[in-house]
C-alpha cells in the first residue's frame, strides 16, 4: 500500500498538533511543580529557622540564669552580660518565633511561654537587684526558693514541645520537597522520552518520503525505458515489413 504525499502530510500535521499540546503541557506542569518545589523550600527553611532560634533562646535564658548566680555570689558585673543580652532581646526573639504558617499547636506553646519568660526575666531582675543593694541574705533567699528553677523547668518544658512540633513540621516540609522533586523529575524523564520518540518519528518519517520519491522515479525512469523499447520496436517491425516487401 503507498503512502500518498497527502497521508504523509496529514499525519505530519496531526503529530505535530500532538507535540504543542504536550509542549503546553509540560511546560505547565513544570511551572507548577517549581513553584510547589519554591513553596515547600521555603517552608523548610522558616521551620528550621525558627527550631534554631527557639534553642537559641532557651541557651540565653540558662546562660543568663548561670550568670545571675554569678554575680549573686561574686557582685562580679560581667557575670551580667547573658541576663542584659536575653532582656533587651527577649521580644525579639520570641515576634521571630512567631511565624505566619506556625501551627496552632505550636502557637499555643508559644503562647503558654511568653508569661513564663517575663516571670523569669522579672526573677532574675529582682535577684540582681537585691545583690546591687547589697541586700546578699534577701537575693539568696529567693535563689534558694526554687521559684526561678520551676519557672525555668516550665519555660524548658514548653520550649522542647515547641521544637518538636516544629521538628514534625520540618520533617514534612522535608518529604513534600523530595516528592516536588521527584514528581520535576519524571516531567522531565517523560518529556525527554516523548521528544526522543517524536525525533525517531520525524526521522521515519523523512526515510519514508526518500524512499517513497527514489521509487516513484524508478517508476517513471522504468515507464520511460519501456515506451522507448516499445517505439524501437515498433521502428523495428516497420523496417523488417518494408524490407520484406
Amino acid at each position: 500500500m503507498k503512502t500518498t504525499p497527502n497521508k504523509i502530510f496529514a499525519s505530519s500535521t496531526g503529530i505535530s498538533i500532538l507535540l504543542v499540546v504536550v509542549v503546553v503541557v509540560v511546560v505547565t506542569a513544570s511551572f507548577w511543580a517549581f513553584r510547589e518545589i519554591e513553596t515547600a523550600a521555603e517552608a523548610r527553611k522558616h521551620t528550621f529557622i525558627s527550631i534554631n532560634r527557639a534553642n537559641i533562646l532557651l541557651s540565653e535564658l540558662k546562660d543568663a540564669e548561670t550568670g545571675q548566680r554569678g554575680y549573686t555570689l561574686t557582685g562580679d558585673e560581667a557575670f551580667l552580660e547573658p541576663y542584659l543580652s536575653v532582656r533587651d532581646n527577649v521580644n525579639r526573639h520570641l515576634k521571630q518565633l512567631r511565624q505566619p504558617d506556625l501551627s496552632s499547636a505550636a502557637q499555643k506553646h508559644l503562647d503558654a511561654l511568653m508569661p513564663l519568660i517575663d516571670g523569669k526575666i522579672a526573677e532574675l531582675t529582682k535577684v540582681i537587684e537585691l545583690r546591687r543593694n547589697n541586700k546578699m541574705n534577701a537575693a539568696l533567699e529567693i535563689v534558694s526558693s526554687k521559684e526561678g528553677k520551676q519557672l525555668m523547668d516550665s519555660i524548658r518544658a514548653e520550649m522542647h514541645s515547641f521544637i518538636q512540633i516544629q521538628e514534625v513540621a520540618l520533617t514534612q516540609d522535608e518529604a513534600k520537597f523530595q516528592s516536588n522533586m521527584l514528581r520535576l523529575f519524571t516531567i522531565i524523564v517523560s518529556a525527554t522520552v516523548f521528544t526522543l520518540l517524536f525525533a525517531f518519528w520525524f526521522a521515519y518519517l523523512i526515510y519514508q518520503q526518500t524512499q517513497q520519491r527514489l521509487k516513484n522515479i524508478v517508476h517513471l525512469e522504468t515507464r520511460h525505458l519501456l515506451e522507448i523499447q516499445q517505439e524501437t520496436n515498433k521502428q523495428l517491425a516497420s523496417a523488417k515489413s518494408a524490407a520484406e516487401k
